[in-house]
């Protein structure tokens, strides 16, 4: 038993004198290498990472300290793409350090390498986004750091105008694992988003480098988008939550999640809404546009289908945006609250809706830089405004020549405006309404004109066709007068046309006759 024992203590002190022997010379070699001919060691690293990288890496300065511990520190690391001279570099940090044991440094192998000072450039890229870049494979090269960490860094995208600002993210912190060439390396990290302002934490893979390709390195992973603030986008109010994934590479992302914002609002007078989403979009890397793939949108009850693309623009939250939109089944009442500051919509009803929507980037309000053109149709329209709806059964039973005392009580005349629908377009804050037409029992409407949404003024002009003639909607005695000049309002088989005039306001609307358009019997 104890010639046994010795013997194993033997065969362990010869293994550890084995590795002294070829380690403690490796290490001191290093060493010696570093204190003795710093700029040798400062070139070979250099020469190494720039033929691994395919690009060009200078250090300004490598230094090795041995107390408390042996630990390799370095200063000012720059990598550029020597393809494009003229832009900042695509890596630079401040400075680094890692610590060195004595079969890391055999190995080449490091623990942990700490970045300070980390900006990251990613150079403008003038070609098309693409991704079917040939994936080059899980884990091909040998992990050389186990754990890379920096915090309070920077991620800037350049732009491809060079004039115009670059977009810069600033890195609260990142951890990038299994650090190699030719793998995908796992990642984590904390951004600060510009526009909108707010909160990403994300993690996924990086990876592998493409040999001299730095705007080409792909990347995948989820993300969490947290408290953003829709108020440095001008125009658009509200907090945004988002989360979903992504892959991709640095110039080109796609994008699929979700959004909510339970008080989405737009300066054009409405109310805060709840707003949420489902998406899928290509984010362009080079200069922050993004491509709406689709975008389905629940605003309260009404459902909204949008494609279209928000180009990013110089300067601080300015966006063009060129968008579409279609609502199959929705209802009017949940637009009329994100437009209009009324404790009450004026109008239920369900709805149809096809739009292009175009947003131009300006200091002015989102009203005045709105664009919108399309067509829409309300079935079972109802004016919520009692007095309002009073004269539409007024109007309704005059036209069928019946008399409207106690009407506007009848439960059966309670939606009277049905089959409203038109087309529309908006410019400057002035919608203007073209053929737009609703039908109540005996009667149907045909208008066109325009509406402020800044001083919500009408001034709409149409014809108003009856079953009964004149002479029968007035009713009484003053019927017996004006049953002579039945004649005049008589056309196309309808008891009575009438030219009319609708002016006001959607709370308080004014409904007038063109006499001069009866006299002359023109529209």
């Amino acid at each position: 038993m104890t010639g046994s024992g010795s013997s194993s203590r033997r065969r362990r002190l010869l293994l550890w004198l084995a590795i002294a022997g070829v380690s403690v010379p490796a290490t001191l070699a290093i060493a010696s290498l570093i204190l003795l001919q710093p700029n040798r060691f400062r070139a070979t690293a250099e020469r190494e990472l720039s033929a691994r990288l395919g690009l060009d890496v200078r250090i300004e300065s490598l230094s090795l300290s041995i107390v408390p511990r042996w630990r390799v520190s370095g200063t000012s690391l720059v990598v550029r793409d020597p393809a494009q001279p003229e832009l900042p570099p695509f890596l630079a940090i401040d400075h680094f350090w890692m610590d060195v044991g004595l079969l890391s440094a055999l190995r080449r192998h490091v623990d942990t390498v700490h970045v300070g000072g980390l900006r990251i450039n990613v150079p403008p890229d003038d070609s098309r986004p693409d991704f079917d870049l040939p994936d080059d494979g899980e884990a091909a090269g040998d992990i050389i750091v186990n754990r890379l960490e920096t915090e309070n860094g920077e991620l800037t995208i350049l732009r491809k105008q060079a004039d115009q600002p670059p977009l810069v993210f600033k890195i609260r912190e990142l951890e990038v694992r299994d650090v190699g060439f030719g793998r995908k390396m796992p990642f984590s990290t904390s951004l600060v988003n510009p526009v909108p302002e707010g909160r990403v934490d994300t993690s996924g893979t990086i990876g592998p480098w493409r040999k001299g390709q730095p705007a080409a390195l792909p990347l995948s992973g989820d993300y969490t988008f947290s408290l953003a603030d829709l108020d440095t986008i001008k125009g658009v109010g509200g907090t945004l939550t988002s989360e979903g994934t992504y892959e991709g590479h640095l110039t080109a992302i796609r994008v699929a999640g979700w959004t909510d914002t339970p008080d989405f609002n737009l300066d054009i007078g409405g109310k805060p809404v709840p707003l949420k989403t489902t998406f899928r979009a290509v984010v362009d890397g080079s200069n922050g546009s993004t491509e709406l793939e689709s975008v389905d949108a629940t605003l309260f009850d009404t459902p909204l289908h949008v494609t279209g693309r928000v180009e990013n623009l110089p300067g601080p939250g300015r966006h063009d945006i060129s968008l579409k939109v279609t609502i199959d089944n929705g209802r009017i009442e949940d637009l009329l609250r994100l437009s209009m500051d009324a404790s009450t919509p004026m109008m239920t009803g369900a709805m149809t809706l096809e739009s292009t929507v175009a947003l131009a980037p300006g200091r002015g309000p989102v009203r005045d830089r709105l664009a919108l053109r399309g067509a829409f149709r309300l079935a079972q329209a109802h004016f919520t405004d009692g007095q309002v709806q009073a004269k539409l059964v007024d109007l309704s039973l005059r036209s069928r020549g019946k008399p409207p005392k106690g009407a506007a009580a009848k439960p059966k005349d309670a939606r009277l405006a049905t089959n409203l629908r038109g087309r529309f377009q908006m410019a400057r804050g002035v919608l203007t309404l073209t053929s737009v037409t609703f039908m109540l029992p005996g009667a149907t409407v045909a208008v066109r004109g325009r509406y402020g949404l800044a001083s919500r003024t009408m001034d709409f002009d149409g014809t108003l066709r009856m079953q009964a003639t004149v002479s029968q909607a007035v009713g009484g005695v003053k019927s017996w007068f004006i049953k002579p000049f039945d004649w005049l309002f008589r056309r196309d088989g309808a008891g009575a046309v009438v030219p009319i005039r609708i002016s006001g306001t959607p709370d308080d609307p004014k409904l007038g006759v063109r006499i001069g358009k009866v006299l002359t019997r023109s529209d």
